[in-house]
This record gives C-alpha cells, sequence and structure tokens, in this order.
C-alpha cells in the first residue's frame, strides 16, 4: 500500500498566519502594538490620544476619526509609532477610499411633473381687483374736493384810498428792526449754531475704519491638523501641520482657528503669547476666534 502524506508547507502555512498581504491596515497596527509589547492604554498615553482613536484604527472603523484628513494624521502617525510603514498604509487606505462606489445623487432622482392649479390665481386677483377699487374711491373723494363749487368773496369793496391806509401798517411792521448785539450774547448763539456731535455716528465711523492685520503664530510640539480663516471666511491655511514646525499667518481680524490636536500648540498674537480658553477645548482639538484686540475667545 502506498502511503499519502498530508503536504506539510501547506500546514505551516495555516499555522503562521495571513501574509502581511493579506492582512487589514487594523489589523496590522495591533500586531506591531503587541510586537512593542504596549497596551491601548498605554499607546494612547504616549500619543497623546484618546483610546477610542486607537481602537478604532486597530478595528479598520476609519470613519469615526471624521474627514480623510484626520484619518490620514492619526494613521501615519500611529503606524510610525508601532514599528509600521506609515506612508504605506496611508497610500493603502487612499486606495481603497478610492476604489468604493460614489454615493447616489439624489439630486438625479427625476420627479413628477406638478400640474399648475388655475385657482391659485384666483386668490391674488381678487385683492389686486380690491385695491384698484380702493384706490379709485380715494382718487374720486380727493378730487371732488379740490374742484368742488367755488365759495362767494365775502370781503367788501375798498376803493384805493382804504387800501394804501390799510398797507402802510403792514409795511411798517414787516421793516426788520436792528438790535445791537452784545459780547455776552455773541457767544450762546454762536454755541446753538455748531453742529452737535452723534456718539452713535462717530463709534459707527469708527467701526467701519478698516481693520489692520493680524499675525498668529502656531508652535506644535505634536502633528496636528489646522485650519485658519479670516473675517471675511477666507482660508488662510489648511492642512497638517508635523511636530515642531511653526506656522505663521495674518489676515484681518477676527480669525477663526481649529485644531485637531490642541495638545503641546503655543499661540502668539502680535508677538504676544496667548492662552487657548478652557471652553474652547473639545477633546483633542480646539476652536477659537483671534479678536481684534488680540484676545483669544470659543468660536460660536
Amino acid at each position: 500500500m502506498e502511503e499519502t502524506a498530508a503536504p506539510a508547507p501547506a500546514q505551516d502555512a495555516q499555522k503562521s498566519g495571513p501574509a502581511p498581504e493579506a492582512r487589514t491596515i487594523g489589523q496590522r497596527l495591533r500586531a506591531g502594538r503587541e510586537r512593542a509589547g504596549l497596551s491601548v492604554a498605554a499607546s494612547a498615553e504616549k500619543l497623546h490620544l484618546d483610546p477610542k482613536v486607537i481602537e478604532a484604527l486597530e478595528a479598520d472603523r476609519f470613519t469615526e476619526l471624521g474627514a480623510s484628513v484626520y484619518v490620514r494624521g492619526h494613521l501615519r502617525r500611529y503606524a510610525d509609532f508601532v514599528g509600521e510603514p506609515g506612508a504605506e498604509l496611508v497610500a493603502t487606505y487612499t486606495a481603497q477610499r478610492e476604489s468604493r462606489p460614489p454615493p447616489p445623487d439624489l439630486t438625479q432622482v427625476p420627479h413628477p411633473d406638478r400640474r399648475s392649479d388655475p385657482r391659485r390665481l384666483v386668490t391674488p386677483l381678487l385683492g389686486l381687483s380690491c385695491v384698484a377699487v380702493l384706490a379709485v374711491a380715494i382718487w374720486w373723494v380727493l378730487s371732488g374736493s379740490k374742484h368742488g363749487p367755488a365759495q362767494p368773496d365775502a370781503r367788501p369793496t375798498l376803493n384805493a384810498e382804504q387800501v394804501a391806509a390799510s398797507q402802510e401798517p403792514v409795511i411798517a411792521a414787516n421793516r426788520p428792526v436792528a438790535t445791537p448785539v452784545s459780547a455776552t450774547t455773541a457767544a450762546p448763539v454762536a454755541a446753538v449754531q455748531a453742529p452737535a456731535v452723534d456718539p452713535a455716528a462717530q463709534a459707527r465711523k469708527e467701526d467701519a475704519a478698516p481693520a489692520r492685520s493680524t499675525r498668529l503664530k502656531l508652535e506644535l510640539a505634536n502633528d496636528s491638523w489646522v485650519e485658519v480663516y479670516d473675517s471675511r471666511g477666507e482660508r488662510l491655511f489648511y492642512d497638517v501641520a508635523t511636530a515642531g514646525s511653526v506656522q505663521s499667518v495674518e489676515g484681518r481680524p477676527p480669525l477663526r482657528v481649529v485644531l485637531g490636536n490642541s495638545a503641546g500648540v503655543t499661540v502668539e498674537v502680535d508677538g504676544a503669547v496667548r492662552q487657548i480658553p478652557g471652553g474652547a477645548i473639545e477633546g483633542e482639538g480646539a476652536r477659537f476666534v483671534v479678536n481684534r484686540s488680540g484676545s483669544l475667545s470659543r468660536a460660536r
């Protein structure tokens, strides 16, 4: 009898587990962390991240991390930390994301044609008719009062001598009388004639004056996503800033700033260091506004 032996290479391949190319991004990250002998909590503490971010990366739940730019930043940083090639994993994630079918365009769904209802025009036509009738009635009343019957003149008829005698007191009364003006009364008159200054108009004039530019400098101790917008909504900065870099922008205040990782970020406004308000910090990130005075406040 011939003996049939199972192929040993196949069994060894099953014991060794799937090839690195067959593993997902999360499985490779988890394997790298386990090789380093680190727990999820220890990794999160060293990277200054929420443990939920580590768990989402190792479980391939990238949608929980927000926009793709945040996912790429966390993925590269965590992969380099556990000894995996960060650039390769980011490229794999980008290829997987681009290969997904685009969501359906709901704006192209055909809709049934809406037939016009002639009854909708009845109410506007009635309203216009009422307005026209009312306008004609008002015009009739006003025109009747202007062109009514003339009333007889009840004034008595005067001859030439009586008219001349009656006009002399009127002419004398209308003549201007020269009144001496003293030095004591001239000052109040000048004060009255001086134009008054409206405080509200002065304040509006100052607000309408062009605002000076504000210089903002950010020193980052860790990798972080940074967005900066000026008062007109123009984008001044929109990218991932690496650890140890200094980003400087200048624009019209107030400036709106968004940080993906606010830990270790030093904010400097026009050469003065400012502290990020506690109410502006949201988890790892922060959202705040640089006012015209140079102070920082929470973004609404």
